[in-house]
């Protein structure tokens, strides 16, 4: 329920619209193969960091310019120090997000 709330940019318990308008995605069942074509992809290797106590083990992955990828977690789970590895901000301890 949170997600339709925070795309239609209403929430109906507090009569409150934070958005003017909705979020709307258009959704394709599949590209063309020239959009294929066009389309970065990008692979990253698995990785791992330990910081004291905490330490992040990433699976190696893949993903192309026509997703949207979203981190869910908590807090304190790596996400930021992920990307931050991904964007070469931090180095990994292993593997390598370049």
């Amino acid at each position: 329920m949170g997600i339709n709330i925070f795309l239609d940019g209403f929430v109906p318990t507090e009569n409150l619209r934070f958005r003017d308008e909705s979020l709307v995605f258009k959704v394709a069942e599949s590209a063309t193969e020239e959009e294929v074509k066009r389309m970065n992809h990008y692979e990253y290797p698995a990785m791992t960091k330990t910081m004291g106590n905490f330490q992040l083990k990433v699976v190696k992955g893949q993903f192309s310019d026509s997703e949207i990828l979203v981190l869910l977690g908590e807090n304190g789970t790596g996400k930021t120090t992920f990307i931050r590895m991904l964007a070469g901000n931090l180095e990994a301890d292993s593997g390598s997000g370049k």
